[in-house]
């Protein structure tokens, strides 16, 4: 009986299983984030990242004071930014765990080497921080796209918070959590209506007559009766530098509230680049709210945003050049370039592994057939082709060749330019799908590639199969 490609895979790890098409901050599940960050692969390239973050916020939070507080990780879509960040912010956050274990001890398990975790570790306990994420390309669906970074991120601190979605209510639980009061008027609402305040607070029709209702027993010089409370028309008029100093404040005010042992600050923002790059007003907006963050936090506020674009690139990009727009590459000091080259790595350790017999099956049909296989498929003309492969390559990437992955990242790169990356899949599901097209995007009368005979391998036409809806959107 004549084997298929789908037997030569190792069986610790099924081919079919579900890959997730994108890392999404907001995807918290317990569940979701066991499995992603059991998935992750740390090659050495990742771990170089790490260090150079670990190395950078530790000696910064440890000095304290004026010192450069902006880090921008770039890299194209793909390269694995989100994932990074990701899984670094829920490392430091105290809070994070994953059915009763710190999303730390998680993480730790997945590098080779103790040298990293240990310092992480190290950050994580001597220094404990507050972590808040902002996704601006889901933030933004709900939101103008013309709407400011720093408006965008102080509703999430809200959100984050418990806070009110409605201003005026959320101004008075501000102004009562400040005061100390906040706690007794949700014990007098419950008292007076006999449900919790959160039930109610982001109703801006009935929590304001409720609240009203209890308002001048809190506030009676301000608000003497309900009336006075209800009829108050209320319009939040904050410039960028109020707006920072009251996230930092609510933002620490929480935190402690449930650890008084939090000392920083740090905001993930993914995809800043994306959202500020086509507005100059956009990008000056980020470059001011980085600025105040590093004027009024002494040190002890991070803000770590993610782009496809490097921050000279979405600069010269822009509509307009000025010296305020270079400004911006002098808030966020501080780069860490991820790339793509560990996708041949990642996929082969993640996808693509075999088992021993396998591996030696297909080193012996290399030194039968290799030769013949490198003459037909060598690429000339660009630089793309990296170089022929030898038999353990041809081994680890089966069945498909290393110019696949450069070719396929370079397909990713353009089509995530013309849609900013909505709706794309990253590379390795896309290798999973031509396989054996986990997304159903195929003919039902296809052949996937998984079950045809071992020695073919993966084509033009089956990864044009699997990303021409992709193709046809642009």
């Amino acid at each position: 009986m004549v084997s298929t490609i789908r037997t030569v895979f190792s069986p610790h790890r099924q081919i079919d299983r579900t890959i997730e098409k994108v890392i999404d901050y907001y995807a918290q599940e317990e569940d979701r984030l066991a499995q992603e960050v059991a998935e992750y692969e740390v090659t050495d390239n990742i771990e170089g990242y790490f260090r150079k973050f670990i190395d950078i916020f530790g000696e910064g939070i440890r000095r304290g004071g004026p010192t450069e507080i902006g880090i921008w990780v770039s890299g194209f879509y793909g390269s694995g930014k989100s994932s990074y960040t990701k899984y670094l912010g829920a490392a430091l956050d105290p809070t994070k765990t994953v059915h009763e274990r710190p999303f730390l001890d998680l993480l730790c398990e997945r590098f080779r080497g103790n040298e990293i975790p240990a310092a992480l570790r190290t950050v994580a306990k001597q220094h404990p921080t507050a972590v808040i994420m902002l996704d601006l390309a889901t933030e933004q669906l709900s939101e103008s796209a013309a709407t400011p970074v720093s408006k965008v991120l102080y509703w999430k601190v809200l959100k984050w918070a418990g806070i009110s979605r409605d201003t005026k209510i959320a101004r008075l639980e501000i102004t009562l959590e400040r005061r100390e009061q906040f706690d007794d008027f949700k014990a007098k609402y419950y008292e007076k209506y006999g449900k919790k305040w959160e039930e109610i607070h982001n109703d801006p029709l009935i929590g304001v007559v409720q609240a009203s209702e209890i308002v001048p027993q809190f506030l009676p010089e301000a608000f003497p009766s309900p009336e006075t409370f209800r009829n108050l028309r209320f319009e939040e008029a904050l410039d960028l530098r109020d707006i920072a100093a009251e996230i930092i404040d609510i933002c620490f005010r929480k935190a402690r509230k449930e650890n008084p042992k939090i000392e920083n600050l740090l905001f993930f923002i993914d995809e800043a680049g994306q959202y500020v790059a086509p507005r100059g007003e956009l990008i000056l907006n980020l470059d001011g709210l980085a600025r105040n963050f590093k004027e009024l936090g002494m040190g002890k506020v991070w803000i770590v945003a993610t782009g496809q674009q490097t921050l000279n690139e979405i600069v010269e990009r822009a509509a307009y050049n000025s010296d305020e727009l270079n400004k911006l590459r002098d808030r966020f000091p501080i780069s860490i370039p991820l790339d793509a080259r560990d996708i041949r790595e990642i996929t082969h350790r993640r996808l693509l592994e075999k088992s021993e017999g396998s591996r030696a099956l297909l080193i012996g049909m290399f030194g039968e057939h290799g030769q013949a296989l490198v003459n037909h498929t060598r690429l000339v003309g660009t630089s793309l082709f990296k170089g022929d492969p030898d038999a353990a390559t041809f081994s680890n990437l089966y069945p498909f060749l290393p110019q696949h992955f450069d070719l396929l990242l370079e397909l990713i790169k353009t089509l995530a330019r013309s849609t900013g990356g909505i709706g794309l899949r990253s590379a390795i599901r896309v290798i999973q799908d031509v396989l054996v097209d986990k997304s159903r995007v195929l003919p039902p009368d296809a052949i996937k590639l998984a079950d045809r005979e071992v020695g073919a391998l993966a084509c033009v036409d089956d990864f044009y199969d699997t990303l021409r809806a992709d193709i046809a959107k642009v």
